[in-house]
């Protein structure tokens, strides 16, 4: 918990924000008081989602998926305003510590507390599933503690079982690789069972303070659940049976979440009124609950002022020796690579999937990641009858309105769906030559992606919504006939970006750190991965990405974010000294751009599995940035 930095809002609706609690993919979380004094976690979107016609459509259907969900272990909606000029979801405010905090700092938990956080986890599932929705990335970062048991938190990727249609945000990824099913990892249909497998995964890492199938590297993660057996060395009995049961590679032979209370019901004998956690563990509680309590009751009036900078003070002293963390999970971040992708992508590194590409350099095909790199995509299909390109701060996607109200997304670096939803109005299995994707998400949602020939895993994609007109006749066919439509231009005329000296628009990521350097900084040879149009991921002892966007001007990001120099930049610096797994993230101002965005750069080095100091992910995270800055085109 921070202080409001100058750019955060003092009221969201009908909540009085006090605190930051954090920040991720799809918005920052602040702290706030409703009109009734109960407090609340506000997650507040960021403005350059919230000009994206599509994704504010995408909100909507969050929040009305996360209302459906109530019970005694969930965080529950409170209110919500997806029209606003900037959306905003307002959840009940849990005062706890996640589940990952309470193993890192206290340890595995006793086997009765096992059996009250399985039973809680269990609970929650049956109220989640009971509302049509799968979880799809339950995870220790998602399970927060409190003085009476656990609660489930973040629905945001949640997935509404009856129409299957996405709920993430731009760019977010579904799932986190550890705690993944078998099914998500293939890109199959998900059902109620996959949460039960991410269950028995986080049972595990809760008894012996490890995940069933840990490992360097989100691809390594992923081919672990697949095909590897998880050691059940460490979980007492009889908890292993159920946790080996959860761990079925059998969606089919899982057991649902009745059984599971069932069986665990009758393996229960705690004393009613026992505590269900270690007495360490309640106290961190209570040091938690007593600084939110302090924020939230301080006057309105000296927010601003001395009073609030002494709660602050005490609260940091809080932090310094109970190590408390608020953890309210976002959308977004747990990908090694940053990469947005539908659940179960194998990336390209994953053992048996190929060794990807090398980066793009051939400028004669138009369909190449360096042509691509300079065409316009609001300019695309400007010439298609009825279609006006929106405003947008994407680099290679835009959003177009139709007279009749549908919303286009045409982007030129998406994600192939595996395991797409057939459609019976389409039947073309290619489109320009190239092979042709539709997935048909629910009424009046569908995707359409051609896969580019060199990088079979990206295609340039069109994606029909119903928008406000509600129209949803034929999106797979709009979708395919917009598709071919935009393939011909690009092939035959592509419209060119406007592109100011200085811009990194058109600069290939992978280019701007060599492989020998990588080599001498990590001492392994690294598999290198183009991120889309404008991102690049070295598999090494861990994984180093490059990003290069339009965003925010990293001086306004919150505190956590220090700033520093780089020679004779200045540049933000984030550590995240997490136990076993730290990372480390660069960032700075590249050019302005026009409105309130940037263009940033942002280095990061997350060393998964490494068990080395931060301050060693940091060292190799400054000087990858330093060959960054040594290579990009100067303002």
């Amino acid at each position: 918990m921070k202080p409001l930095a100058p750019h955060d809002p003092h009221q969201v609706g009908p909540y009085r924000i006090v605190a930051s609690l954090g920040e991720g993919g799809m918005g920052r979380v602040l702290l706030a008081a409703g009109s009734d004094g109960k407090p609340a976690a506000v997650k507040v979107v960021h403005a350059s989602l919230a000009r994206d016609a599509v994704f504010r459509e995408r909100f909507r259907r969050e929040v009305e998926a996360c209302r459906l969900v109530s019970g005694a272990y969930t965080a529950p909606v409170l209110a919500a305003d997806p029209d606003a000029p900037t959306p905003w979801l307002a959840t009940l405010y849990v005062p706890g510590p996640s589940l990952r905090q309470v193993v890192a700092e206290h340890g595995p938990l006793p086997t009765p507390s096992l059996r009250r956080l399985a039973v809680g986890l269990v609970t929650a599932l049956v109220d989640i599933h009971r509302a049509g929705l799968v979880h799809r990335d339950l995870k220790p970062s998602n399970v927060l503690l409190t003085h009476d048991g656990p609660r489930v938190i973040d629905f945001g990727i949640a997935r509404a079982a009856r129409d299957d249609v996405e709920l993430t945000g731009t760019g977010a990824v579904i799932g986190s690789p550890e705690f993944m099913s078998p099914e998500q990892a293939h890109g199959r249909p998900l059902t109620p069972a996959t949460d039960v497998f991410s269950l028995g995964s986080v049972l595990l890492f809760a008894a012996v303070g490890r995940g069933p199938f840990a490992s360097t590297s989100a691809a390594q993660a992923l081919y672990n659940v697949v095909h590897s057996e998880p050691d059940l060395a460490g979980v007492p009995e009889p908890m292993r049976e159920v946790v080996a049961a959860c761990l079925n590679k059998d969606p089919e032979r899982r057991p649902t979440p009745h059984e599971l209370l069932d069986r665990l019901v009758e393996l229960d004998t705690t004393a009613p009124g026992t505590a269900p956690w270690p007495h360490s563990v309640h106290e961190t509680i209570s040091a938690q609950e007593a600084q939110a309590t302090g924020v939230l009751t301080a006057p309105p009036e000296d927010r601003s002022g001395r009073r609030r900078r002494v709660v602050f003070a005490g609260a940091a002293a809080g932090v310094a020796v109970m190590g408390l963390v608020v953890s309210l999970a976002l959308v977004g971040g747990d990908t090694l690579t940053g990469r947005a992708s539908p659940a179960g992508t194998a990336p390209a590194a994953l053992p048996g999937a190929g060794v990807a590409e090398p980066p793009d350099r051939e400028d004669s095909d138009p369909l190449s990641l360096a042509r691509l790199r300079t065409v316009d995509p609001c300019e695309v299909l400007s010439n298609e009858p009825g279609l006006t390109a929106q405003p947008t701060v994407h680099m290679s996607r835009c959003s177009y309105e139709h007279d009749d109200g549908r919303w286009i997304d045409l982007v030129l670096d998406d994600t192939v769906p595996v395991g797409p939803t057939p459609s019976d109005e389409v039947e073309d299995t290619e489109v320009g030559g190239l092979a042709l994707v539709v997935d048909e998400t629910s009424q009046g949602w569908c995707t359409a992606v051609a896969a580019l020939p060199r990088h079979p895993e990206l295609g340039i994609g069109v994606e029909v919504g119903p928008g406000p007109g509600n129209v949803v006749a034929r999106p797979c066919t709009t979708a395919r006939d917009l598709l071919a439509a935009a393939l011909d231009r690009i092939r035959d005329d592509a419209p060119e970006r406007a592109v100011v000296p200085g811009s990194f628009a058109t600069v290939d990521p992978c280019e701007l750190i060599e492989q020998a350097e990588i080599s001498e900084m990590f001492s392994v040879t690294p598999t290198v991965v183009p991120d889309a149009l404008h991102g690049c991921a070295w598999e090494v002892a861990g994984t180093l990405d490059v990003e290069l966007a339009h965003g925010t001007d990293p001086a306004r990001l919150p505190d956590d974010w220090e700033r520093t120099n780089l020679g004779e930049h200045t540049v933000y610096l984030q550590r995240d000294p997490q136990q076993g797994s730290p990372s480390c993230a660069v960032s700075w101002a590249h050019l302005p751009q026009e409105g309130t965005f940037t263009e940033v750069v942002t280095v990061r080095y997350r060393a998964t599995g490494t068990g080395m100091p931060v301050e060693q992910a940091c060292t190799a995270t400054r000087s990858a940035a330093e060959h960054v800055l040594a290579r990009l085109p100067q303002p």
